[in-house]
């Protein structure tokens, strides 16, 4: 048994292990757009070993399910995704790469559904990391944000709940903005039984027309759409 010790040797093998560690780090932080894009594009396992991730950044299928729900967007798999995804997203990408020396698959996107390829057939798209255990890590959101009223302009349509809410709210304020004298004939003593009647008049009109001009555009409710990867 050899007991001694080659300084010489121990120095090259230290060096050759050193080299093999900087040109994995290196492929990791230089792979090419075409290879990261083949990854986003196409579905991958998901991570649940990641350490050096931004917490902040965590969020829950729960949490993307309601960020969906209430402003109409879809959450589906980046293979769909029909736009381009920006130089700041690869970046990202070879950055987590080289911090966790993996390479990283399994991408979902959020954005409005017209940026995606659906089956059978505003923009503010974020690229999601599946970390398994219904997680997802933001890895970056591009394009400009949202309009603020985006948000109200859609909430009759979040469920079947919000859009009876919303019926019955504008009928009960329609039935309640006219004055008395408007709603009281020469005969009538309270205005009361006028506009009660006229509340399930706007319920009945209202209901006609957002089944019309509502219900046929927007198809179906956010709730039933946010993971749908059918155009509806």
């Amino acid at each position: 048994m050899k007991f001694e010790v080659s300084l010489v040797e121990e120095l090259r093998a230290i060096r050759k292990k050193r080299a093999q560690r900087i040109e994995r780090v290196s492929n990791f932080s230089n792979e090419s757009y075409e290879t990261i894009l083949s990854r986003i594009k196409s579905t991958g396992k998901c991570f649940t070993d990641l350490i050096h991730l931004d917490a902040d950044r965590i969020y829950s299928l729960e949490e993307i399910r309601q960020l969906c729900i209430e402003y109409r967007l879809r959450f589906l798999d980046a293979s769909r995704f029909a736009n381009e995804i920006p130089q700041e997203a690869f970046d990202e990408i070879r950055k987590i790469q080289q911090t966790e020396q993996k390479v990283l698959e399994g991408y979902k996107i959020v954005a409005p559904a017209s940026m995606f390829h659906l089956i059978e057939k505003d923009k503010d798209p974020m690229l999601f990391l599946d970390l398994g255990n219904d997680k997802y890590y933001l890895i970056h959101k591009w394009g400009k944000d949202l309009k603020v009223w985006r948000k109200w302009l859609v909430f009759p349509m979040r469920s079947f709940e919000t859009f009876l809410f919303t019926l019955v709210s504008v009928a009960l304020i329609g039935a309640l903005i006219p004055s008395d004298s408007m709603m009281m004939g020469p005969y009538d003593s309270s205005a009361l039984p006028i506009r009660v009647i006229f509340f399930f008049y706007l319920i009945i009109a209202l209901s006609g027309l957002g089944s019309l001009y509502g219900y046929s555009r927007m198809k179906d409710f956010s709730d039933k759409l946010w993971n749908s990867k059918y155009t509806i």
